[in-house]
This record gives structure tokens, C-alpha cells and sequence, in this order.
């Protein structure tokens, strides 16, 4: 019987001495750079076709606010990981 491969959409950040997965929220890992056990700063950004979505919805008359709502959905955004003591980027989750 074959190993299940892991899902598509985690990224695993792999060290010296451990493996995690990144996924949407804070992960505790060892940072790759300063060595330290941390749980990871998380920011989010927008997908390029979050923002096209906006201007379409804009384009059919849906009012401003309305036209922000594909930029508030996890699925339209990327979650960046950093490292909150060395501020080293330390991978992405992408839904």
C-alpha cells in the first residue's frame, strides 16, 4: 500500500530538527535562521484575483463596499509566516 501524499495547499517548513506544516493561523516551529522555537507572525495579502473580482464586481454596479468582499475571504488571500524574533520569512499558506 502507497503512503497518502500530503493535501495540496500546506506548505511544510522543514529544519534541522523538526517539520511543521504552515496553515492559516500561527504554527509553533524551530525558525530556520536564529534556531529558536517560535510560534509564527502571520500577515495576510490579497490574491491578484481577489482584487480583478473587485473590479468586475465594480464594472456590474455592485456598490464599493460590496465590491471589497472577495478581499475579506480566506480563500482569496495568502498567509505569509515570519519568524517574530528574527522577522525571517519562513514560508506560505495558500489556499
Amino acid at each position: 500500500m502507497m503512503p497518502s501524499a500530503p493535501p495540496q495547499n500546506i506548505h511544510w517548513v522543514q529544519s534541522s530538527t523538526s517539520v511543521a506544516p504552515l496553515g492559516p493561523s500561527s504554527t509553533q516551529t524551530i525558525c530556520t535562521s536564529c534556531g529558536k522555537t517560535i510560534f509564527t507572525s502571520t500577515s495576510r495579502k490579497a490574491k491578484p484575483a481577489a482584487w480583478w473580482s473587485c473590479i468586475l464586481l465594480f464594472i456590474v454596479g455592485c456598490s464599493f463596499g460590496c465590491c471589497l468582499i472577495p478581499c475579506c475571504m480566506d480563500s482569496c488571500n495568502v498567509v505569509n509566516h515570519k519568524c517574530p524574533n528574527c522577522n525571517s520569512y519562513l514560508g506560505q499558506y495558500r489556499p
